[in-house]
């Protein structure tokens, strides 16, 4: 199959005729936010050798879950902005078409498209002979003054976080182990937090301080504490509480949870509380924003009382960074 082929197959069929605003089908695609609304944009990538094998997609990541993780793993972003998504552009590199993009790769993208009400609005196809990758570029929008940010956190504000981070650590070593799954897994199957976001960014009188756990509860709290200037004070006990439960080790470092990180205001708790249990989302109270101390921002953690020892600098920092992890 040539490009031109691959495009009239599984691009044309997907073209919104009844709204010239999107694509795809030309050279780009128009958006427009709505009203009073400012676009947001983020990317994101899969490449096999770093976050998936070949092996991987001929047995436990076939294609359809390599678009179900492309998606999650890219609207992710906009959840943590307190954003709702609304297209997609996708970018791929293969070595062949259609490959790993074809039929079963398709099904898997349009059923995460129709869940989440968005388009494909474009993107671009090449060939490389080495190696597939896939890049998400995800479109949304949020009011500007209602935007979550992660340089908002103010003192003593408590962090909480939605699901159970580092269960896709857990899931992916059983994975690797040949171990097998009746039902969906959280590294196969991350969690999507578009409807909690929905319902509590409209709900909070001061937006909450975010960030979305990608790369590992310690770094990406950490990434908060630095761009709040202030330190962050957490209590483990509840994200290991039982033999279900992810390792310290997965919780701190694991990465690919996709899972939100929240500092919110005390007197919205009770808000925040009711919010995740009427929609059905996962919720721990881990801690709360300190102020920073003589070195700056630092992580203190403790598990059951007992302090735990998290490096934040340097290639011993818990949690995923490609540069390090090479």
């Amino acid at each position: 199959m040539n490009e031109q082929q691959w495009v009239q197959h599984y691009i044309s069929p997907r073209q919104h005729p009844e709204n010239a605003v999107y694509g795809p089908g030309d050279d780009a695609a128009l958006i427009k936010p709505p009203e009073n609304n400012s676009l947001v944009v983020s990317v994101d990538a899969l490449v096999s050798g770093q976050h998936f094998t070949f092996d991987g997609l001929q047995s436990w990541c076939p294609p359809e879950i390599l678009a179900r993780r492309l998606v999650r793993g890219s609207v992710s972003d906009l959840s943590a902005m307190g954003a709702k998504a609304s297209g997609l552009i996708l970018s791929v590199e293969t070595p062949e078409l259609p490959g790993f993009l074809g039929e079963d790769f398709w099904r898997g993208l349009d059923a995460e498209i129709e869940r989440l009400q968005i388009r494909l609005m474009g993107g671009n196809v090449a060939r490389n002979p080495n190696s597939l990758s896939l890049h998400a570029t995800v479109l949304g929008a949020v009011e500007e003054a209602r935007c979550w940010r992660r340089d908002r956190a103010q003192l003593g504000d408590r962090i909480g976080v939605t699901g159970s981070p580092g269960s896709a650590a857990k899931a992916l070593e059983h994975l690797n182990q040949g171990l097998t799954y009746k039902s969906s897994d959280p590294w196969r199957s991350p969690a999507c937090r578009q409807n909690f976001v929905a319902e509590l960014a409209p709900a909070m009188n001061r937006p909450p301080t975010a960030i979305d756990i990608s790369d590992g509860l310690a770094l990406d709290l950490h990434r908060v504490c630095l761009a709040s200037q202030l330190s962050a004070q957490v209590e483990l006990e509840s994200l290991v509480s039982s033999a279900a439960s992810p390792d310290l080790k997965q919780v701190l470092g694991g990465g690919e949870d996709y899972e939100l990180l929240l500092g919110i205001d005390p007197a919205e708790s009770a808000k925040v509380e009711a919010i995740a249990k009427e929609s059905g989302t996962e919720w721990h109270w881990i801690g709360e924003f300190i102020p920073a101390t003589d070195r700056g921002p630092v992580l203190e953690a403790t598990l059951k009382g007992t302090p735990v020892d998290i490096p934040s600098t340097g290639a011993a920092t818990p949690g995923w960074d490609p540069f390090n992890n090479a």
